[in-house]
């Protein structure tokens, strides 16, 4: 069996692409060198929230976005930047963003709540891989969930990444649809990723975030499923020590504001943020790759040992009733299905 280096050079290549060709573009066009400052009527402040830690991407992102506008506006707005859910869980910040409390933030599984049929991109072996996700992100996935997210009071600026998520399991390494067999899965409470899973054999044990470590640990739950970045954040080689790429969910994740905050700026300032967002995305994206091919090391040099599925083609079919009832069940969804297959 040949092995799929997950981080090939396709995948940098794409990156390095976007780079390049967002770089040369602006050449093309004849950009200046250095954008012109705008100024605004009065001084703002942003308020920019996640959930994940200081040394996620989502922060770097932020933080070059905070860079790009702080320097756009001559200091006339203050980006602020909290991390490790200093202002609430994933839910608390949508509900704020809507508010008015918080301005921005990256919406994941719980801004499904708001915009349910952004849970297509949860359903298991829907997106292939990162340079597909990538592609819809920018394109007509990411146009069409921020039509979507805009009737729900939401603005999309841009899509970060939060990696491919993969199996992590502690007694036995998962490599066929066989082995996910009544296999305790910690998942996320999420109804595509409970159904989809479910599908696949598996039994879906939802669990929150701080809970895994110690649910692994105790064997609570036989397994998990996320990024490898994430895997060595949290040190959970310490509790799993079977590593399967799977690539089961790649979630491109919209960064967003409240539609009528965003509608009430200038609109020399709307367009610098849309702008910014979009360059601080490509550089979140690129913060994850370097990361995740180094946390690659870290895992097995604390004894985690990586596998492959062997029969990839017979979990996307198990999940095709999965995709096509979640498509009849939710509005909006159909649309967003057909788009990723179509790609």
């Amino acid at each position: 069996m040949t092995r799929r280096k997950p981080f090939d050079r396709r995948r940098r290549r794409f990156l390095n692409l976007s780079v390049l060709g967002a770089a040369s573009l602006l050449v093309s066009r004849g950009a200046p060198a250095q954008p012109a400052i705008i100024k605004l009527p009065k001084k703002i402040t942003l308020k920019a929230a996640t959930i994940t830690p200081e040394n996620f991407p989502y922060v770097d992102g932020f933080r070059s976005w905070k860079n790009a506008i702080e320097s756009r506006t001559g200091g006339d707005v203050d980006f602020q930047i909290y991390h490790t859910a200093q202002l609430g869980d994933e839910r608390t910040i949508n509900e704020g963003i809507l508010a008015g409390a918080i301005h921005i933030g990256v919406g994941a599984g719980a801004w499904a709540g708001f915009v349910p049929a952004y849970n297509v991109v949860e359903l298991p072996f829907l997106i292939r891989d990162m340079a597909q996700m990538y592609s819809l992100a920018d394109g007509a996935l990411g146009v069409k969930i921020g039509e979507q997210a805009a009737s729900k009071g939401f603005k999309v600026l841009a899509y970060f990444s939060a990696g491919d998520q993969h199996f992590q399991t502690r007694k036995a390494p998962i490599q066929s649809l066989a082995d996910f067999k009544g296999v305790k899965m910690r998942v996320i409470q999420n109804r595509a990723v409970i159904d989809g899973f479910r599908a696949l054999g598996a039994v879906p044990t939802p669990l929150p975030y701080p809970e895994i470590y110690t649910a692994l640990q105790q064997g609570t739950v036989d397994g998990t499923a996320n990024d490898l970045l994430t895997v060595t954040l949290a040190k959970f080689y310490e509790v799993v020590k079977f590593f399967t790429w799977s690539s089961y969910v790649v979630e491109p994740r919209p960064v967003i504001m409240s539609k009528a905050f965003f509608e009430s700026l200038p609109a020399d300032f709307q367009a610098v943020l849309s702008d910014t967002a979009r360059e601080a995305a490509v550089i979140e994206r690129k913060v994850f790759e370097d990361r995740t091919a180094s946390a690659r090391e870290e895992a097995k040099k604390n004894g985690m040992t990586f596998v492959e599925l062997s029969d990839r083609d017979k979990w996307v079919e198990a999940m095709r009733p999965v995709w096509e009832e979640f498509g009849k069940a939710t509005p909006g969804a159909a649309e967003l299905i057909k788009t990723i297959q179509s790609s």
